[in-house]
């Protein structure tokens, strides 16, 4: 069978219209590539260069800080034992001095009558010489060795008087006393230095002082007292501090300040690194040379010829910090104890001085 052909009619013909370019993604371009990589490396140099700057100042701050805490902790520890060398109670200064009953009185961990001393090193030798136990500290001939004979503590008041005075010394039972303890009793009158002989001084009430006792050092060389003392006096402990410089054991190749105490009453180490990075000390002591009280001239340690004249002290320090990383841009030049010194190693440092007047050798 035959379809019928139907016509049909062609579909309409649009043609191209003119009009903008399309709106699709399109590429970066080399040079658009470079010039952001351009502008973020800036801005990463820019914040580079604020941090570094930043952290540098802030740790070159943090060093001077420390510099400045270690050598204020230095001095505050030297001047508040100069300030209490030569202690005797409410004694004035121009009262006699005291009667040390110690064996070996003279010699430098027991001579209490002298209440400050100091050597300096000079051309390789120490003058005044050195002996036991400064001699065998091996300080360094960078720093002056300082020994202060202090109190320790607070004084304890007789709550009787003595029968004579090789009578022991009645106290309140306290814990703070113990055999072979140094001692000074003293009153607005006078002041006598002994050593506790009995085995419990404290806890019994009672400070005997016996020649020739046993188990103490170094002991007494008199069971008599200079007086009869009564509930006006007080006994305290005595001590003997050496400061001197040396090398550190917590940063190898720096120098410290160091301390050797005697005796030891805390149960600590008698000799221990205070503070590190003490490079210079010097101490020049004021000397009252017409006895109105007064510091007429400054002399080292080697010029003064009466120690019982002195009666003010001028501490100098050189501290340098710690961190070897942390230099100066140049060589540091500073002037310590009246001589200029340039090192090489650019290592921040700071000078620092106190004067100290010794309050118990002065009105």
């Amino acid at each position: 069978m035959t379809l019928p052909i139907t016509a049909t009619k062609a579909p309409p013909c649009h043609r191209a219209v003119a009009g903008p370019p399309s709106l699709r993604p399109q590429g970066m371009t080399l040079v658009d590539l470079m010039v952001g990589m351009a502008i973020g490396l800036f801005l990463m140099a820019v914040m580079g260069a604020v941090y570094q700057g930043t952290r540098t100042t802030f740790v070159s701050q943090e060093s001077g800080a420390r510099i400045q805490e270690n050598g204020r902790f230095a001095m505050d520890t030297i001047a508040a034992d100069l300030r209490m060398s030569g202690f005797r109670g409410c004694r004035s200064s121009g009262a006699p001095d005291v009667s040390n009953t110690l064996n070996l009185a003279a010699t430098l961990p027991y001579n209490y009558a002298q209440p400050i001393w100091g050597s300096r090193s000079t051309a390789g030798a120490w003058s005044p010489a050195l002996a036991a136990p400064a001699s065998t500290l091996a300080p360094s001939a960078d720093g002056d060795v300082l020994v202060v004979r202090k109190p320790v503590g607070l004084g304890w008041s007789l709550i009787g008087e003595q029968a004579s005075v090789a009578d022991p010394l009645p106290i309140t039972p306290t814990a703070n006393f113990a055999l072979g303890d140094l001692l000074m009793v003293a009153d607005c009158a006078s002041a006598d230095v002994l050593q506790a002989t009995n085995a419990t001084p404290g806890l019994s009430g009672s400070i005997a002082h016996v020649a020739g006792a046993g188990g103490v050092a170094p002991g007494v060389a008199t069971t008599n007292l200079s007086r009869v003392y009564a509930q006006d006096a007080r006994v305290w402990r005595l001590q003997t501090v050496v400061y001197f410089l040396a090398a550190s054991l917590r940063q190898p190749g720096q120098t410290a300040l160091w301390s050797h105490t005697l005796p030891v009453y805390d149960g600590s180490e008698p000799t221990k690194e205070l503070v590190t990075g003490v490079e210079r000390l010097a101490i020049t002591f004021g000397v009252d040379t017409d006895g109105d009280g007064g510091a007429d001239r400054l002399q080292s340690a080697a010029a003064v010829t009466d120690w019982a004249q002195v009666v003010s002290a001028r501490v100098e320090m050189v501290v340098s910090g710690s961190d070897t990383s942390q230099t100066a841009t140049i060589a540091q030049t500073y002037v310590f104890n009246g001589t200029s010194y340039t090192p090489s190693d650019r290592r921040r440092r700071a000078v620092m001085s106190t004067v100290v007047s010794l309050r118990n050798a002065v009105p």
